[in-house]
């Protein structure tokens, strides 16, 4: 079955023409705007907040006492605020591309015209050049309107030649040649003008506000009986598919009523929950209409200008201008500019579709309850002129408009002011040591909304951008709460909560988010930020309530998921936690999620479900807390996957604020893995100072020495972790001076803690000074050596088993690179060097034990006889000083008779 006829003109194909194409990118580029434009200029973005949650990475058993290995895990929580507003280069450059091609073809066309309406079609074109202040682009000169001239005398020449003189000319050349001028002008404004392309852009958008705006007029006051004739073209389809007279009748009604109730709701009239009708929403298919049945309201325009060529071109052509300035207006979310069109539109799609209306029953009533095609002849009454109608529906357009004291000159300035607001907005930024930019946006944007369209919340949002990038933190306020005063907004609520950090703040805060969330109910993000405000006080009812209100709002969002989680997080309800989390599964977008279901993973001691996916490059803080705890749970497990990850993410400087935590996870992963000294390495940098942070690593510095049974230089470490603020160092001190022999130091340390303030501390020790008057200390110090094995221990076993040769000799230099803190391996190393009279490298074995042991005193009395062997008596003499004073007099003497002998044969040597 064919398909039924279109309006445009029945049995007959349509073809897609260039024009309708380029109409049709218009159209379509609004379309996209209008859902995308807010978002894009006013982005509502996520900020994750990191709260540290002690972690107990692993537990070291001296004795009864339990020595824990915290690290600090990050629970994320995410809260909501506003950038922008951004300006829209890309969509100026749209625009500029469509005005330019629109303005080429209405010339090319205009010269096909008679001479009345040639000189008529060219006023709208002069009327632009003249409104785009080209000559402030600086071509020739900003003071002297010479661009101007020559733009207006070139398209006047060329127009003029074309009308009086190209008669023959066809209008694909003529078409060719205006293309070429516009081009060509278009050439000289981009290379020789002193604005950057994009800025070049959006100055031509800005000033080109007001043609826009007649021509976004003119286009509306075309279509705007459209919809009325597309119910009437279902009307009269035909005996078997028309509607006839009444669903004609009740549709066209319900049609005008509803512009009508948004007319008199002051254009807050809502359909259903929060959606609410749009006039610009009605253009769509008055657009669409107007050019299918353009050829059939040919004998309401005939008479003036021809269908073709004429209004066949000049239709589409219009669109292309008048649609690419409303998709810019989207675009920028330029909010007088869009109560301007929203406003007009609606009243005259209201006053000419019930003129049409009222004509069409008068002239064709009995014939639509016939359902004849009466859409056909609906220009060619026989009662009523179509044009007196339409004469009467622009009246009551313009008596409501002057009713209204013309509010829509000052919306269009608004608009245009804005852009230019933006535009200075942007240079100040580009250029920040020039203030006078700053304060010409700051102009633009006062004239704006101090006195054209007050408190219009693109001028106050622009002004607010402006102070934030100058750091004026009150007058950014004072501009978001201005843009609060006509209408709530869920944005800048947020906004206003998000620029509030200081503990003092929090009280304003909570009033800026309930009043928002008292007048915008059904909002989820302004329920969930309040919840995240309540987690700095103690009521945690008003938490879990919120909450719940954001879930109901939003279920299973992205906040929702991750602020309910870390909620029961931070309230150490794992059970609760573990159950909510059962069917959660991040995707790679949602690093806060992901980062506490990791944290839950760790909190439970559990491994990770394989390998988790996360970020590579540039760390925003849910980010860095995902790789954070996946890096904890693989070190967990000595999985060295993502030690190459953790490399490229310190080396980027963009990661700078984590650069510390990725060293640390670095060095916990080669720890984990058994490449000790590569760990020690790392951690080295972080644990040079006198701060709590430098406590924390001098801690698990001593704890890893502790480990690797180096119990005093682990005593020592300790003690120095204390003194930095590490609460637990002084018990983990006690362990270790127990284990290294020195139990009156121990029990020093214990009666220290007994007489210390904290509780938990006090607690934790009990069990070990309990069981100190009848331990075991040589039993302790061999099941804490079982269970901890010394790295290097296994290559010395291997080292010995391979007797001299060059396997052994790799083996040593193994255990002297990498496990130097090994003090039986590093004696064993230097031994079998002395026994190939490898003096030097004994001397350097053990001159890197006592780096890592250096109260050890059997590495100080090897060390001065390597040093006598290697012919170093200088430092074989100050080592001889220091064991002097802890060995026994016999001892002494035997030593000292040793350095004697081989300083003698050394000499012989």
């Amino acid at each position: 079955m064919a398909p039924p006829a279109l309006p445009g003109g029945p049995g007959r194909a349509w073809r897609p023409r260039p024009l309708a194409g380029l109409a049709a990118l218009a159209v379509g580029l609004a379309v996209y705007y209008y859902f995308t434009g807010p978002a894009a200029t006013l982005p509502l973005v996520l900020v994750p907040h990191l709260l540290a949650q002690p972690l107990t990475l692993q537990t070291l058993a001296v004795g009864p006492l339990a020595l824990p290995v915290q690290a600090s895990g990050f629970v994320v929580s995410l809260t909501h605020d506003l950038a922008g507003p951004f300006v829209q280069p890309a969509a100026a450059t749209w625009l500029v591309a469509l005005l330019a091609g629109a303005l080429a073809g209405w010339v090319a066309v205009a010269t096909t015209l008679r001479r009345t309406a040639f000189v008529a079609a060219l006023v709208p074109v002069i009327f632009l050049l003249m409104s785009l202040n080209l000559d402030l682009v600086g071509v020739f000169s900003m003071e002297k309107q010479y661009f101007l001239a020559l733009s207006l005398a070139l398209v006047g020449g060329l127009a003029f030649g074309l009308h009086a003189y190209g008669e023959r000319v066809p209008l694909a050349g003529r078409v060719a040649l205006c293309a070429a001028l516009v081009a060509g002008l278009g050439a000289l404004l981009f290379f020789r003008g002193q604005l950057p392309p994009a800025e070049l852009a959006l100055h031509l958008a800005a000033y080109a506000t007001p043609s826009g705006a007649v021509l976004v007029a003119a286009l509306v006051l075309w279509v705007g009986i459209e919809n009325v004739r597309g119910l009437l073209w279902l009307a009269g389809r035909g005996g078997s598919t028309g509607t006839g007279l009444g669903p004609f009748v009740g549709a066209s009604l319900v049609y005008i009523g509803l512009l009508a109730a948004w007319f008199w709701t002051d254009g807050q009239l809502t359909l259903y929950r929060s959606v609410g009708l749009d006039p610009l929403v009605l253009l769509l298919p008055a657009v669409l209409v107007g050019g299918l049945g353009l050829r059939l309201r040919a004998p309401s325009y005939a008479a003036w200008v021809p269908h073709a060529p004429g209004v066949a071109q000049f239709y589409p052509l219009l669109l292309m201008a008048g649609g690419g300035t409303l998709a810019y207006a989207l675009a920028t979310d330029n909010t007088p500019l869009l109560a301007a069109a929203r406003g007009f539109s609606g009243l005259a799609l209201l006053g000419l579709g019930f003129a049409f209306f009222g004509y069409v029953l008068i002239n064709f009533g009995p014939l639509v309850r016939q359902r004849l095609p009466v859409y056909r002849v609906a220009f060619a009454p026989r009662r009523l002129p179509f044009y007196t109608v339409y004469v009467l529906g622009l009246g009551a357009l313009l008596a409501v408009q002057l009713r209204l004291d013309w509010p829509l000159l000052a919306q269009v300035r608004a608009g245009m002011f804005n852009y230019l607001g933006d535009l200075g907005r942007r240079q100040s930024e580009t250029h920040p040591d020039d203030l006078g930019l700053a304060l010409l946006a700051e102009r633009y944007y006062a004239e704006s909304g101090d006195v054209l369209a007050r408190n219009n919340l693109h001028a106050q949002l622009g002004r607010a951008a402006l102070y934030r990038f100058r750091e004026q933190r009150q007058n950014e306020l004072n501009a978001l709460r201005r843009a609060l005063l006509p209408a709530p907004n869920e944005k800048v609520s947020l906004r206003v909560a998000a620029l509030g950090t200081a503990p003092q703040d929090l009280f304003d805060n909570l009033d800026a988010l309930r009043q928002g969330l008292r007048r915008q109910p059904g909002s989820a993000a302004l329920a969930g930020d309040l919840a995240q405000l309540f987690t700095q006080t103690a009521l945690t009812d008003s938490v879990a309530i919120y909450l719940d209100r954001a879930e109901r709002l939003a279920p299973g969002s992205y906040p929702s998921r991750t602020n309910r989680l870390a909620f029961l997080l931070q309230q150490n309800l794992l059970p609760d936690a573990q159950k909510l989390a059962a069917g959660f599964q991040p995707t790679a977008a949602e690093p806060a999620l992901a980062s506490n279901l990791l944290l839950l993973r760790l909190l439970q001691h559990r491994p990770a479900a394989g390998a988790p996916s996360v970020a590579d490059g540039d760390l925003d803080a849910a980010q860095f807390a995902a790789v954070y705890h996946a890096a904890l749970a693989a070190a967990g497990q000595a999985r060295p996957a993502l030690l190459p990850l953790l490399t490229r993410l310190a080396a980027r400087p963009a990661n700078a604020p984590y650069y510390e935590q990725l060293l640390f996870l670095q060095a916990l992963t080669r720890h984990a893995l058994g490449q000790e000294q590569v760990a020690r390495q790392l951690l080295a940098p972080l644990a040079a100072g006198t701060s709590a942070t430098a406590g924390y690593y001098q801690q698990l510095l001593g704890l890893w020495q502790l480990q690797q049974s180096q119990f005093a230089t682990a005593a020592d470490q300790l003690a120095l972790a204390a003194e930095h603020g590490a609460t637990t160092a002084p018990l983990a001190r006690a362990g270790a001076l127990l284990l290294a022999g020195q139990v009156d130091a121990a029990r020093a340390v214990l009666a220290r803690i007994a007489a210390a303030p904290d509780t938990a501390l006090r607690r934790a020790a009990g069990p070990l000074a309990g069981a100190l008057p009848g331990a075991d200390i040589n039993q302790w110090r061999t099941a804490f050596a079982a269970h901890y094995p010394r790295a290097g221990t296994a290559w010395l076993a291997q080292a010995r088993a391979a007797g001299t040769g060059p396997q052994a000799a790799a083996l040593y230099q193994r255990i002297v690179r990498e496990a130097p803190f090994n003090e039986p391996a590093v004696l064993a190393a230097a031994a079998f060097y002395t026994q190939r009279r490898d003096y030097s490298a004994a001397y350097t074995s053990l001159q890197m034990g006592l780096a890592e042991n250096p109260g050890s005193l059997a590495l100080l009395q090897a060390y001065v006889l390597a040093a006598a062997d290697a012919g170093l008596f200088d430092y074989a003499t100050d080592a001889l000083a220091r064991v002097r004073q802890q060995l026994p007099a016999p001892a002494f003497a035997a030593l000292q008779a040793q350095f004697a002998a081989r300083r003698a044969a050394h000499a012989t040597f």
